[in-house]
């Protein structure tokens, strides 16, 4: 037990030292449902780095590490990667059993050992789950989720066969968090997650706060009171923002309509306050075809939708304008100065979000917009399965496919 104590106070010390880091979510297959190849990520992981006015992206999270159609080959993002000098939080995906667990793991060692340092030292993280706890709680149940999900003693238990099975690789100095909705971290009973971690992956949309006062020009205040509630039961470890991001077109919810105005609007309230403060990775590069759609790009390669350009003297504009990923400090305590930052000059009379008020509903990850197609292992050609909405986000779809072939998570 000391030893382990030992491990995560390490990893810690490490996460403290690292860059801030500015992504973008990468799924593994498109929003058709195919699963996406290495060419498919290197011109987005290039498109990414090239965008205009934003050149401080260099880093992708990943929702697998297993490539679509194989039981446990490393996904070619990997390779992609390592082409294009591409930072990656890796991720393992968690709710679909032991034995997908156990080949999420083999996938890793394998990149290891094929790749060597090429690989482990563009890896700034690695993610067992995402949004596990969500999808395993009655609130998730109640507003008709039924895809699966695993209770915090699983999940621990995951995070601990990763953490041995890396052990003596080079990617045991790597950091072990995992990605869940703000509302699962301040959850009490999901607290033993928080304990075996070393930094805290939060998903939060403003715009799917639908039972609250959400308006575009509240959401900077939401997203606050989330990471401030968060930072609260953190334990002093590093909160990243894992998943964010505006619509362009979808569904209204509530007070939240999806514009390119409004996309531009969260862009320059959130990204360029939080930018070089804390980790951030946005969601998505592009989506085209989904609904409601994130992408901030019509197509690979294509113009953005809005200006990126970061409004002067915000924290984005020193960082992505002089096309910098470096900032002081990524210590815990950069991310609750960060929370702090994110909430400052918000709209008078805005209603914070609580726990009990609303439920983030991020898009359910693993499913393809519009149709929520899992990849099948065994093959190329993907299942159809019907996406459970939401009660409070009634016509929205899921965004595209991350869950490792042929498990039929989400």
């Amino acid at each position: 037990m000391r030893f382990s104590r030992n491990i995560i106070a390490f990893a810690a010390t490490i996460l403290a030292a690292e860059a801030q880091i500015n992504g973008f979510n990468s799924g593994s297959t498109k929003t058709d449902g195919s699963v996406k190849v290495q060419s498919d990520f290197e011109a987005e992981f290039r498109a990414m780095q090239n965008l205009p006015d934003a050149s401080c992206f260099n880093a992708v999270r990943l929702f697998t590490s297993i490539q679509g159609g194989t039981p446990n080959t490393p996904i070619s993002a990997i390779n992609a990667a390592i082409n294009t000098n591409t930072k990656i939080l890796l991720g393992l995906w968690a709710s679909a059993g032991e034995a997908i667990v156990q080949n999420e793991i083999q996938a890793v060692l394998s990149a290891v050992d094929q790749y060597k340092s090429s690989f482990t030292d563009l890896v700034v993280g690695i993610s067992v789950g995402s949004e596990d706890l969500y999808r395993d709680s009655s609130i998730a149940v109640q507003q008709g989720n039924t895809l699966p999900g695993v209770g915090p003693t699983v999940l621990v238990d995951y995070i601990g066969q990763v953490r041995k099975a890396l052990a003596n690789t080079a990617l045991s100095s790597k950091g072990i968090g995992h990605v869940d909705t703000w509302t699962s971290w301040v959850n009490g009973t999901d607290s033993p997650v928080i304990g075996a971690v070393d930094w805290i992956g939060v998903d939060a949309y403003p715009y799917f706060e639908n039972t609250l006062d959400n308006p575009v020009d509240n959401g900077k205040s939401l997203l606050s009171s989330a990471l401030s509630k968060v930072n609260a039961v953190a334990s002093g470890k590093p909160v990243w923002i894992t998943e964010t991001g505006w619509p362009t077109s979808g569904k209204t919810e509530n007070k939240a309509v999806p514009s390119i105005a409004n996309a531009k609007t969260y862009w320059d309230d959130v990204f360029c306050t939080v930018s070089g403060t804390m980790n951030i990775f946005w969601y998505i590069l592009d989506d085209a075809g989904s609904s409601p759609s994130f992408g901030i790009v019509p197509s690979i390669g294509a113009a953005p939708y809005f200006d990126l350009t970061c409004p002067a003297g915000s924290s984005g504009a020193n960082t992505c304008g002089s096309g910098n990923t470096t900032s002081s400090s990524s210590s815990a305590s950069a991310s609750a100065s960060a929370s702090s930052s994110v909430a400052s000059a918000t709209a008078p009379g805005t209603t914070a979000a609580t726990e009990t008020a609303s439920v983030v509903q991020t898009p359910a990850s693993g499913y393809v917009s519009g149709t929520a197609v899992p990849v099948n292992p065994s093959s190329s050609a993907a299942t159809v399965a019907p996406y459970p909405v939401s009660s409070g986000a009634a016509g929205s779809a899921a965004p595209s496919g991350y869950a490792p072939s042929g498990t039929g998570a989400a």
